[in-house]
């Protein structure tokens, strides 16, 4: 195992250095921080504006400022909406708010102004109509009636606890993310490995090493290496979209509503990682077989696309989660990792076939390698050309 993390570290720090490997690496997170950034910094920059209103109920308490987030929000009454309408006209106001006679009967206030109210004002303008109905009533009230009530949701399986809101469609995306993550990655792995692979045959590496090398431990050697890099690329993205959506959605999320759903987490971990194995040790299979650099990829292409054909399946099992084609491709070493988490979405997966199918899963693998250092040793001394399936039966008969 020495020897394969040395070909592993070796392999790794060639293709890391790569400036298309750094440009993509990096640049993509760049870009998502900026874009997350923008609304963060028009919202931080943006002052409260002179606000006019006008109560067509005369329910309302008089106002001239509020506190919002430590700012002030400047308030000013007008008895009509034309009179409103000329001072924003003027400048003396950036926007009014009409509040409709049947306000109390369902209407809906309308903020005019240039453009929409931004999220702190949008508080500052319901934090002004609360203390304008109660006037007299303590802040802690009108600060419960701003969420008067949060149903909670319950689950009768686990007893899990979740709030609704932004907590709770976390809680219910975090399986369909995981599997989208598995699937991207995928996709990004076939395509390098069997690219890595080819290289390393047109380069005459093999030969040079095989002399103090297994096929089992090149081969193995060759898809850490490559896994490394990729996930080495993923992670760096993946904190890039962290820090995007985090300046993005400043303020609307609260850390306490999100909950985390470790039971898809581990199951995410256990399927994924020997399911992701799997198709590198196939990609690294397929560029062993190829003979030039443009199979590889088709090949891969190949391979990328089945990666992502459980997506294709949800349509077929949405309808019976539990029925014997959900259950199969749980079961699926190709599919498993992907659809099991999807069915965690909508229902309880069974213990015993996430089980199964993690089983099934690390049998292939190791099936896998076995098969993949076979072909490679019929591989290892042809130049340039493809192996044909009579040549891999005859590999697999002599091994």
């Amino acid at each position: 195992m020495r020897r394969a993390w040395l070909v592993a570290t070796t392999t790794y720090r060639q293709r890391v250095r790569s400036g298309t490997f750094l440009l993509l690496t990096f640049g993509i997170p760049v870009l998502m921080v900026i874009a997350g950034a923008i609304p963060f910094i028009m919202e931080r920059r943006a002052e409260l504006p002179r606000v006019g209103y006008v109560d067509e109920t005369d329910q309302f308490a008089p106002l001239e400022a509020i506190t919002v987030d430590d700012e002030m929000l400047h308030l000013v009454s007008y008895a009509e909406v034309g009179a409103a309408a000329q001072a924003f006209a003027g400048g003396d106001i950036d926007g009014y708010l009409v509040i409709p006679k049947d306000y109390f009967e369902g209407g809906r206030p309308a903020f005019h102004g240039e453009r929409s109210p931004g999220r702190d004002l949008r508080i500052g303008l319901s934090q002004f109509m609360r203390e304008a109905l109660l006037p007299e009533a303590p802040g802690w009230q009108r600060a419960r009636l701003g969420n008067p009530s949060e149903v909670m949701f319950a689950s009768t399986a686990t007893g899990e606890r979740v709030a609704p809101g932004p907590g709770l469609i976390f809680r219910i995306a975090t399986p369909a993310f995981l599997a989208l993550v598995f699937v991207f990655t995928v996709m990004t792995t076939t395509d390098q490995m069997g690219s890595a692979v080819v290289q390393e045959k047109e380069q005459r590496a093999m030969e040079m090493v095989i002399t103090s090398l297994s096929p089992r431990e090149l081969v193995t050697g060759k898809v850490l290496g490559m896994t490394l890099l990729t996930l080495t690329q993923i992670g760096v993205w993946l904190l890039g979209a962290a820090a995007g959506l985090t300046l993005a959605l400043f303020g609307a999320l609260r850390l306490e509503d999100l909950t985390i759903p470790w039971f898809a987490v581990l199951w995410a971990v256990l399927l994924g990682i020997p399911g992701y194995f799997l198709y590198a040790v196939l990609a690294a299979g397929l560029g062993i077989i190829a003979g030039d650099k443009q199979q590889a990829r088709q090949l891969a292409g190949m391979l990328g696309f089945l990666g992502m054909s459980p997506l294709f399946f949800m349509g077929l099992i949405i309808d019976n989660l539990d029925g014997v084609l959900g259950v199969g491709l749980t079961l699926f070493p190709m599919t498993a990792p992907v659809i099991a988490l999807f069915r965690m979405l909508l229902t309880e997966v069974p213990t015993w076939q996430l089980g199964a199918g993690l089983a099934v899963l690390i049998a292939t693998l190791a099936a896998s390698i076995w098969f993949v250092a076979r072909v490679f040793r019929a591989a290892m001394l042809m130049y340039g050309q493809a192996l044909r399936p009579r040549d891999i039966l005859r590999a697999l008969r002599q091994s």
